[in-house]
């Protein structure tokens, strides 16, 4: 039991570092946008920087790396393509709602897999979570003008999410081996396409929002986040860890409105407050088994 106890707490720490620290990035993601930058120049700047700093883990890696198949699904679901998808998506969508609709799906497709990998039905207090979290999501979807493209992504980039936490925990993937995966492989499939394209517009982004973006999207978002995400996971299991991200509304909502100076209405609040509550119900599972 200390040994469960102790994990616990570890765990929850990695998570809300995690949390923190992609709270903080949607908003300068957002803010890349309105500086001039585009969904690919933040992808080069994420994941090249990151894989600048990892690239030589791989020479240190002791067991054999997964087979192709299982590299590309984590690639795929957490690399490039999902960072371009969630760059298009902050066009048309506040920075407020991504950072709900994106972990608040994320939370409900990883709990109703992990329910299909035990072929059982969620218990009550579960369906009652997804339940609560689904109408802050539409709360959130309605509050922002409507449904949008951008909010179509954010539920596509959310399924993406709950599929690299399932993949990493079913191939036994560490935590080191998998953020190294995730910015390696995908400054190696996306770098070559990138230097392809045109860069004109970057000569009208100043050094200052350029280096922000490296620090925040390429060592912070990249490395640290990916990182401290996935050894929660390893931690906390297959429900908890990827629940807690679904904590992420609020933090984002404070965040947006302190760097962005973005409106938070009573009713954005509300509806950041029904997708908490809602994790409250898809974690008591959990606790009544411990």
């Amino acid at each position: 039991m200390p040994t469960i106890s102790r994990d616990t707490a570890i765990g929850a720490i990695w998570a809300l570092l995690a949390i923190m620290i992609w709270s903080g990035s949607l908003v300068y993601l957002k803010r890349g946008v309105v500086s001039g930058l585009t969904g690919t120049d933040l992808a080069a700047l994420r994941f090249g920087t990151a894989a600048l700093i990892l690239f030589p883990y791989l020479f240190r890696v002791q067991r054999p790396l997964p087979s192709i198949p299982i590299l590309l699904v984590v690639v795929v679901t957490f690399g490039a393509p999902y960072v371009l998808l969630l760059s298009q998506a902050m066009h048309t969508v506040p920075a407020g709602a991504a950072g709900a609709l994106n972990p608040g799906a994320m939370a409900i497709i990883a709990v109703l897999l992990a329910q299909y990998d035990r072929r059982s039905l969620p218990p009550r207090s579960a369906i009652i979570g997804i339940a609560l979290t689904v109408i802050g999501l539409l709360g959130f979807a309605i509050v922002s003008g409507g449904f949008a493209p951008g909010h179509l992504i954010l539920l596509i980039t959310g399924l993406m999410w709950a599929l690299y936490a399932r993949s990493v925990r079913r191939n036994g993937i560490d935590a080191c081996l998998a953020t190294t995966i995730v910015a390696v492989g995908s400054a190696v499939l996306y770098l070559p396409v990138y230097m392809a394209l045109p860069h004109d517009h970057l000569a009208a982004v100043s050094a200052t929002d350029l280096f922000a973006q490296v620090v925040v999207q390429g060592l912070l978002v990249s490395i640290v986040a990916v990182y401290a995400f996935t050894r929660s996971l390893e931690l906390l299991g297959p429900v908890v860890g990827p629940s807690l991200p679904a904590l992420i509304p609020v933090t984002t909502l404070i965040l947006d409105r302190v760097i962005l100076g973005a409106p938070v209405s009573s009713v954005m609040t509300l509806c950041a407050s029904l997708i908490t509550v809602g994790l409250a119900g898809l974690l008591a599972p959990r606790r009544q088994r411990r």
